[in-house]
């Protein structure tokens, strides 16, 4: 869906993003600074301190809404799942109608394990999502909130995001790539899911396709990874080989890790939609994970 945009003609577009710091929305403010753009953090947790006339006026003189912060951590969603719908659906909602409020178009990053396991291909929009967790359930709902708030509003549904700088404790990469030295002074194997597949998704190409998005008006719901897909075992495979580690990768079962989290094996996705709509391709998943991790070499 593309709608007329009310963005200023010099596309010096003003952004206000919560999860700041985060994978995610790190990329976003430096995709927006790239831009030229103005962002604006808007701290997480501080959003329960505001009453709802004191979020509208936070988020008015704003062009654009970004709600990047999530609590992401699917196994402690499992074990606390009020504070999961708390801070996945609860502030999404308050955000939506905050932000409906003032006209301020609003994008929620959402993922593609909201899909859940019905089917073994990659999923498109058109599949209807049966979350198998409460991180995606709280996911889902959000989703709903969002996109019944206004019609300008969007929805990115990503997925194993790496990127940023190596001490972020959610990159993925960074923590395979630890892993391999680790286990490469201690003579040892690293072991990795060979069930489980999904898109690796650079948070730099994500963010970048995000603002695209956003900047000609589309609206909606939308897949958005890197092209392609790998099982965990061949990513961290990948990985490994890429950063010139002679480490040995073996292949496990989903079950040999007894995660608490009934997560689904396929967690892949195409960007239909977007093709649909004659955007182009994003890059394949090797290629940017092989310029991610180039770039970290040289630091």
């Amino acid at each position: 869906m593309r709608l007329s945009t009310h963005f200023p003609s010099s596309d010096a577009m003003k952004v206000i993003v919560t999860g700041a710091k985060g994978l995610l929305g790190s990329a976003i403010s430096q995709q927006c600074e790239q831009r030229g753009w103005a962002c604006t953090g808007l701290a997480h947790g501080t959003l329960w301190e505001q009453t709802p006339a004191q979020l509208r006026m936070t988020l008015q003189s704003h062009d654009l809404l970004i709600h990047a912060a999530a609590w992401t951590d699917v196994e402690q969603c499992e074990i606390n799942p009020d504070k999961c719908y708390r801070d996945n659906f609860v502030m999404t909602e308050l955000l939506s109608h905050a932000a409906a409020d003032v006209q301020l178009p609003m994008m929620f990053v959402s993922s593609t394990g909201i899909y859940g396991s019905a089917q073994t291909s990659p999923y498109r929009e058109y599949d209807a999502p049966q979350p198998t967790t409460h991180h995606h359930r709280s996911k889902l709902l959000g989703e709903q909130a969002v996109l019944g708030a206004a019609p300008r509003n969007s929805v990115i549904r990503t997925g194993w995001l790496y990127g940023g700088d190596f001490t972020m404790p959610k990159n993925f990469v960074a923590r395979r790539i630890e892993e391999a030295k680790s286990a490469l002074r201690d003579s040892q194997m690293i072991r990795s899911n060979q069930q489980q597949r999904g898109n690796p998704s650079w948070n730099r190409d994500v963010a970048c396709r995000m603002l695209t998005l956003a900047q000609q008006g589309h609206a909606g719901l939308f897949n958005c990874v890197n092209s392609g897909h790998a099982s965990r075992f061949e990513y961290v495979q990948a990985i490994v080989a890429l950063s010139g580690l002679d480490v040995d990768v073996q292949a496990a079962s989903a079950s040999s890790f007894n995660r608490r989290a009934k997560v689904s094996d396929n967690e892949t996705a195409d960007n239909w939609k977007m093709g649909c709509l004659g955007m182009s391709e994003m890059p394949d998943w090797r290629a940017s994970l092989a310029a991610y991790i180039a770039g970290l070499m040289k630091h």
